[in-house]
Formats: structure tokens, sequence, C-alpha cells
């Protein structure tokens, strides 16, 4: 695998953002963990591999029209390591539990993300966003 390969797997998790999750299916190993700083309080060992995946765009878009990620730091790649700045920009469609914003507020928010890829499968997945921008955005506190 080169870094290229890495850079590409890498843009395919940003078009399951943007297009379509099912492509999860073809670029994640089924032991894939999500390695993330949750406020509900799941595990991430609760679910793995492209359901897990998926579950973060999901739930990422649930609130949200007009989703789109974009990358503003390109695919960084060291051994299999893959690592990227991206912006989430989206229109809040309301219902967030504790947000006060109204519907149609436009927000936007940096995130950057670190992936293990072994034999061209995303293995590892860790995300670090700035979810206190967001949450002011929408009116938490």
């Amino acid at each position: 695998m080169t870094f290229q390969d890495e850079k590409q797997i890498y843009k395919l998790w940003v078009k399951a953002w943007n297009e379509d999750v099912s492509i999860l299916e073809e670029i994640t190993d089924p032991d894939c963990v999500v390695h993330q700083a949750r406020m509900d309080g799941k595990s991430s060992e609760d679910q793995k591999g492209a359901e897990a995946l998926k579950r973060i765009i999901n739930e990422g878009c649930a609130y949200f029209d007009d989703v789109k990620m974009t990358v503003e730091v390109e695919p960084i790649v060291e051994e299999h390591y893959v690592s990227a700045r991206w912006q989430f920009s989206g229109t809040f469609n309301g219902g967030m539990p504790g947000a006060t914003a109204k519907k149609g507020t436009k927000v936007r928010f940096n995130g950057i993300d670190i992936m293990l890829i072994t034999e061209g499968k995303i293995k590892d997945y860790w995300v670090s966003s700035d979810v206190v921008d967001l949450m002011a955005q929408l009116g938490m506190f």
C-alpha cells in the first residue's frame, strides 16, 4: 500500500459523509474501533466495523440539513496512519436536546481525524472535534 492509497481511503471517508455511507462497507475492517469521547455514555467497543463508522456519520448528521464535510488540511500519511483536519457545516433542523438555536441556523466547526489503515481497510479511527464551538453556535450555554 502506498501513501496515495491511504489518502484515497480518507477521501472515500469524506465522500461517505457527503454522499453515501455504504462506501464504508468497502473500506472498513470488521473489527474497526471508533475511539471517541462520547457524552451519551456509550463505549467505543459497543459497535465495530462499518456499522460503527456509519453511526458516527448518521448521528453527526441527524440534527442538520445540507451537511458538507470538507478537508481543510490534506491527509498526512505516516506509515499506516493518516490524519487530516476537516470542517463540518450544515443547517440546524431542530430537536437536539439542550439546543436553543432556531431551526435554519447555519453551523460550522472543525476537527481532526486519525485513522490506522491496514490492508486497505480502516482498522481504528480517532476523532477530536471542537464540540464546544458547535454547542455555542447551538445556544447550549
